[in-house]
Order: structure tokens, then C-alpha cells, then sequence
């Protein structure tokens, strides 16, 4: 399941562009683009052309490298993210209560001793910290699946009938048969 969530993790690092304007250009992108521009084109023309010759962010599908290497480095300290979010998450909210107990100095007594109180979460805390674990883990594990919608029409059949007002058997709303009022010949509303 890990290797899968590395795997969607990887796949959106590679779909997402990065562009690379902060990067200098070399003499020789400079050149071609003078050489491309003619000698009497302006410095800013030529800086310009070099940037759009260079192209923009890394070929579609390539590796961050950089985010690659950082995350191995990283990862050299402790455990992925996602086992820690899920350990949590499938821990039972009486030991994360139990796990959070601790003692603090609420206050000082008259005469100088500590009043010590402990602490702890509450249940609802506990479940709320396992609901944003869950939710975290959630895009890894599951995507998002197309919302069906339901394009049917069904009840209503309007049937209009020229020349006389009639009582329609095709329309049915709420028990009731409706009927289309035609419209009146002579231009008035009706």
C-alpha cells in the first residue's frame, strides 16, 4: 500500500511543470540567439529569444531530481509520513487518550508547592486526530471516482393540442392531469 502511495506521489511529480527562468543562460544560448536575431537587436531581445529557444520547465514526464534527492535524504531520519499517519490512524482513540496523559504545573499553592494537574485528550479529540489521518492517507489510497448523474426525465409528458383546451392524459404532477392552454389567435395572453 506504501508502494503505491510512492507511486501516485511519483506520477504527480512528473505531470507537474516547473519552470526554469531562474536559471542563467550560457554564452553559447546567448550566441545562437544573437546569431538567430541579427546583430542590431537589442540586449533585452536577445535574452528573450535565448529563454524561449531554452523552452520552458522540464520535458513533460521528467523527474524533479531535485525533490527526488531531497526526499531521499530526508527519509534517512525516520519513518515515511504515510506509515506514521496511518499508525495513527488505526490506533484505538482509548490508547491515544491514554498516550496523551501528561502532568503540568497549573499553579502555585500559598505556600510554594506545585499544583499539579494532568491532562489529557478527550475522546472526541482523539477521534478527530484519527479523522485527519484518515483524510490525509485518503488520496493515496483511493482517487476520486466520477460523480454519476442521473440524466432521466421521468413524470412530466406535455402534450399541446391546437384549436381547443382539453384536459391532457399524458401529464400527471402532484395526482393532477394537466393540460397546455393554447395560444390565444387574436394576441392576447391567455
Amino acid at each position: 500500500m506504501v508502494a503505491e502511495a510512492k507511486a501516485l506521489f511519483d506520477q504527480a511529480q512528473a505531470e507537474e511543470e516547473q519552470l526554469e527562468l531562474l536559471d542563467p543562460l550560457t554564452p553559447e544560448e546567448m550566441a545562437e540567439a544573437r546569431e538567430k536575431l541579427g546583430p542590431s537587436a537589442g540586449r533585452l531581445a536577445v535574452l528573450r529569444a535565448a529563454r524561449e529557444e531554452r523552452g520552458r520547465g522540464r520535458p513533460k514526464g521528467a523527474k524533479n531530481r531535485r525533490t527526488d534527492d531531497f526526499a531521499r535524504y530526508i527519509s534517512q531520519f525516520g519513518q515515511d509520513p504515510a506509515i506514521t499517519l496511518m499508525q495513527i490512524q488505526s490506533t484505538d482513540p482509548e490508547v491515544l487518550i491514554q498516550a496523551s496523559e501528561q502532568s503540568k504545573v497549573h499553579s502555585f499553592r500559598k505556600d510554594g508547592t506545585p499544583n499539579i494537574v494532568t491532562e489529557r485528550m478527550t475522546y472526541a479529540e482523539a477521534q478527530a486526530l484519527r479523522v485527519r489521518c484518515a483524510e490525509g492517507l485518503m488520496s493515496f489510497i483511493h482517487s476520486k471516482k466520477p460523480v454519476a448523474v442521473d440524466a432521466t426525465i421521468r413524470g412530466v409528458v406535455v402534450h399541446e393540442e391546437i384549436g381547443e383546451i382539453r384536459r391532457s392524459t399524458g401529464a400527471v404532477i402532484d395526482g393532477e392531469v394537466l393540460g397546455v392552454i393554447p395560444k390565444d389567435p387574436t394576441g392576447g395572453d391567455e
